[in-house]
């Protein structure tokens, strides 16, 4: 059991180190720390609750126009396919 604890270890370690994993965890700590956005995000999330659904859309299309939420989401897309890729080989 120690060597598949240690094989797993070396598996993640290998995929923290690629650079489309890398590359999405730098563009994940951007996006969670940005101020704006998370106003952004609250906003939204509020008027929505408040039952105004136009003007939450239209904040919602500003809010996906934003380069830093367009970059974190096909970071995020192409960390998903090279994860699915990996359990495809391992399984």
């Amino acid at each position: 059991m120690d060597k598949i604890i240690e094989e797993a270890k070396k598996l993640r370690a290998g995929i923290d180190n690629h650079p489309v994993i890398q590359e999405y965890y730098r563009l994940q700590a951007l996006y969670v720390k940005d101020e704006t956005l998370k106003e952004m995000r609250k906003d939204i999330a509020r008027l929505k609750s408040l039952g105004k659904e136009e003007e939450a859309s239209n904040l919602l299309k500003l809010y996906n126009k934003n380069p830093l939420v367009n970059n974190y989401e096909a970071a995020k897309q192409e960390a998903r396919e090279l994860l699915s890729a990996i359990k495809d080989i391992i399984q």
